[in-house]
């Protein structure tokens, strides 16, 4: 008898993964119609200009994209440029605040995060090539709203928790636990005023909060998609003579 009930246990537990993984499935082919993923895909370039705010300040902000994985985002801070690059491979970054304006490569954590952030069509996408784990949690109640919470687990082993309007199947906060200056930190993403913009839905304004306080705001003015980008922007910057 005791052994029936463990092959019952066994048969019920194989049932429920396949009808989790269904499940699964559907809510990214949602979340991938809500935002035209098919569209997503398909470009080769994102040139963005916003504005960033940090503790009161407002500064100007340029980010440059290109296919695969290099990103520039150049930020004015009282009339000098933070620069920060990702070849594809390497991290640097040009933080005049320090003192010096040479551009210094950047630690393994921060390459990371780089690359992450360089993935222009997200980590849901191609989540199984990329090494990552995903998993369907569940629905919570967001302010209000039913989300559909997904657990991430990409390659590295950063965990992070992704909320999807349960409603729209656009990404509304993401969380995750990162290393900052030899501390772990939690970081909450959040995304809203979505526009469309050929035909794909992309988030306006993003706020980040570190351990429940307001860290950073994005807000992006303009967008564009496939301009020619030199891709010498994407090496390590030389410093003027």
């Amino acid at each position: 008898m005791k052994s029936m009930k463990i092959i019952l246990l066994a048969l019920l537990t194989a049932f429920m993964g396949q009808i989790n993984a269904q499940d699964l499935e559907e809510v990214l082919e949602s979340h991938f119609e809500a935002i035209n993923q098919d569209a997503v895909v398909n470009i080769k370039s994102i040139h963005m200009v916003g504005k960033s705010g940090r503790m009161g300040q407002s500064f100007n902000f340029q980010i440059w994209q290109v296919r695969p994985s290099k990103s520039r985002m150049e930020v004015d801070i009282q009339g000098q440029k933070m620069i920060q690059i990702y070849d594809g491979e390497k991290g640097y970054m040009v933080a005049p605040w320090t003192g010096s304006i040479e551009a210094q490569e950047v630690g393994e954590t921060e390459v990371e995060q780089m690359a992450e952030q360089a993935d222009m069509d997200g980590e849901l996408w191609n989540w199984e090539e990329k090494g990552s784990q995903l998993t369907l949690e569940g629905i919570e109640d967001f302010e209000g709203t039913e989300v559909i919470v997904l657990q991430l687990i990409n390659k590295n082993g950063n965990e992070k928790t992704i909320y999807l309007d349960a409603d729209s199947f656009l990404m509304v906060k993401m969380t995750a636990k990162i290393q900052m200056q030899g501390s772990e930190i939690l970081s909450e993403t959040f995304f809203s005023n979505y526009k469309e913009l050929d035909d794909m839905v992309m988030p306006f304004f993003i706020e980040t909060k570190m351990n429940g306080q307001v860290a950073n705001t994005i807000t992006v003015e303009s967008m564009e998609f496939d301009k020619e980008i030199d891709h010498k922007m994407f090496v390590k910057p030389e410093t003027s003579k």
